[in-house]
């Protein structure tokens, strides 16, 4: 070897020594940075100096600003530790200083440790920087300093200018499932064009009628899958799980660079803002919206979770002879069963059959339709009054509530208290602040909302048996729901439908009938109406979402 202090690369003839390339972005792969290229360089300077490479470590779009983001340099220190010494490489040949990191004293701290527990050097390729002496490593640092301040100077420029850009609107990244991005700088060079542009694709069509089964059809995730699949569109569980809550497909976005800030961008939706935050509440709270995410029969459609049991209080369930091509409803309590449809030999109507007799006996003639909708009317503007106290009342215990909240955040900034308190107490208020919200929004809303779900009301009670056999398996699930909240009860030891608490609209209904009907007496149906007239109800549990 020449003196200690002129160490060179041909010094080391014959020694093992592995390689590592960085990429941190797709530009810099496509100006010529790519792995490939620095790869074939490195292995041309150990070829010229008769270098053995024994292992390569390549990264591809790894961030270098902090050690713990570099995946593969990791993986490669850790490989240093574990591997015998006389395998051990001398050198590692990187492309630049720059390459190897850009986190400044970080990455000099870890240069000088490689040197000292192992005896492990690095050297440049395209500039013969090395950390080969003492001196050497002083100006490796520097280079690794430089890159650093590098990236200082870009933030100080570029990131004013990117939140400029997002301000405007304009989204920076990848576009999500269903959407192509256009513009002067993509790789496709059929989506070449002079200004940027996002736009739906034949993908996002299809998420787009997804949107709406999730919604408005309630089909599961595994049934919006099965469906997207027959269409030539496989979307992942977990992936369509989470598409559901990106606000991207309602036409807004978020970015850190600007902080508690939803930005309205400039491409199509595949959803308005309004159906994405009634999916939200309805993904939120779907115990109670919609139907039970299970799976049924679609002969069968009264289960699961919808039939119970009278005498035993039992969820039921159905199953098929395959052999007879009989369907039955079953209580595995009674280990009793009830024939799906009526059949000849059969001593009772069928559970379908009699279901639509019971919906047969909720019509609403039209001669009743005015009376009715008056009465309705007194009953919402009652509740409309009572609810505008409750507003001001819910307005202002948020108010006060993110007036403790906003003490508490100035308190932690001036570090009159700890971040653990802050966190703590905070977190809380934020809690009750999100309960306070959401009670607000299930407050009834305007009085015009309520005339179109009345009216709506009124063609479904016109022939609720008709409007029924109408529907699709889905909705069917859903007006059962909607009409029995807590069910449909059947005594399986009289084989007959027993009294089922109705839905609100259906249940008055139901004592209006009795109280105007001239057979019958003025009892306790005529207490059951006035009492709802004196409560006030709401009419929110009867949106139908059909």
């Amino acid at each position: 070897m020449s003196r200690k202090n002129d160490v060179t690369i041909s010094d080391f003839k014959g020694a093992i020594v592995w390689s590592y390339t960085r990429v941190s972005s797709k530009e810099q792969f496509l100006k010529n940075g790519s792995i490939e290229t620095q790869v074939k360089r490195l292995k041309a300077c150990a070829s010229d100096n008769s270098l053995s490479i024994t292992r390569e470590f390549d990264a591809e779009y790894e961030s270098s600003r902090r050690i713990n983001t570099q995946k593969t340099l990791n993986e490669l220190l850790q490989a240093i530790k574990t591997t015998p010494k006389h395998q051990r490489p001398k050198i590692i040949l990187i492309w630049s200083p720059s390459r190897f990191g850009r986190a400044g004293s970080e990455h000099i701290e870890l240069f000088v440790s490689l040197r000292r527990k192992y005896n492990v050097y690095l050297y440049s390729v395209s500039t013969g920087h090395n950390t080969f002496t003492e001196r050497n490593e002083n100006e490796f640092s520097t280079q690794l300093l430089y890159a650093q301040k590098e990236n200082f100077n870009r933030q100080d420029v570029i990131i004013p200018g990117m939140i400029n850009v997002l301000e405007k609107g304009r989204f920076l990244g990848r576009a999500p499932r269903g959407y192509d991005h256009f513009g002067p700088r993509v790789s496709d060079p059929s989506k070449v064009q002079a200004k940027q542009e996002i736009k739906l694709n034949a993908h996002g069509k299809l998420i787009k009628e997804a949107f709406r089964l999730k919604l408005y059809e309630n089909y599961t995730d595994k049934e919006i899958q099965d469906h997207l699949k027959l269409k030539g569109l496989y979307i992942p569980k977990q992936t369509l799980s989470k598409m559901w809550s990106n606000l991207f497909y309602a036409g807004y976005f978020t970015n850190s660079l600007v902080p508690d800030t939803e930005i309205k961008g400039h491409w199509k939706p595949i959803i308005t803002r309004k159906e994405f935050n009634l999916l939200q509440k309805k993904l939120n709270n779907s115990n109670q919206i919609g139907i039970p995410k299970i799976n049924g029969n679609t002969e069968t459609p009264l289960v699961p979770k919808f039939l119970v049991c009278d005498d035993c209080d039992t969820n039921m369930t159905s199953y098929k002879n395959k052999r007879k091509h009989i369907l039955y409803y079953k209580c595995s309590s009674c280990n009793k069963t009830v024939n799906a449809n009526t059949r000849t030999k059969s001593l009772s109507a069928g559970m379908h059959q009699q279901f639509s007799g019971v919906l047969e006996s909720l019509k609403l003639s039209k001669s009743f339709e005015s009376l009715f909708s008056k009465q309705l009317e007194k009953i919402v503007e009652n509740e409309i009054l009572t609810s505008s106290d409750k507003k001001r009342q819910l307005n202002s215990e948020i108010n006060k509530l993110q007036e403790k909240y906003d003490k508490i955040e100035f308190r932690f900034a001036t570090d009159e208290i700890s971040k653990e308190i802050f966190e703590k107490h905070g977190s809380r208020l934020k809690e009750q602040i999100e309960k306070k919200k959401q009670l607000l929004l299930n407050l009834p809303s305007k009085m015009s909302n309520h005339k179109k779900v009345m009216k709506f009301f009124f063609k479904v009670a016109e022939n609720p048996r008709q409007f029924y056999e109408s529907l699709d398996y889905h909705n069917k699930r859903l007006f059962q729901n909607i009409l029995f909240p807590e069910g449909f009860r059947f005594s399986m030891k009289n084989k007959k439908c027993r009294t089922s608490k109705l839905n609100l609209l259906f249940e008055l209904t139901n004592s209006f009938l009795e109280q105007y009907d001239p057979k019958k007496e003025k009892t306790q149906t005529e207490k059951l109406f006035e009492s709802h007239l004196v409560a006030g109800t709401g009419l929110e549990p009867v949106t139908f979402g059909l």
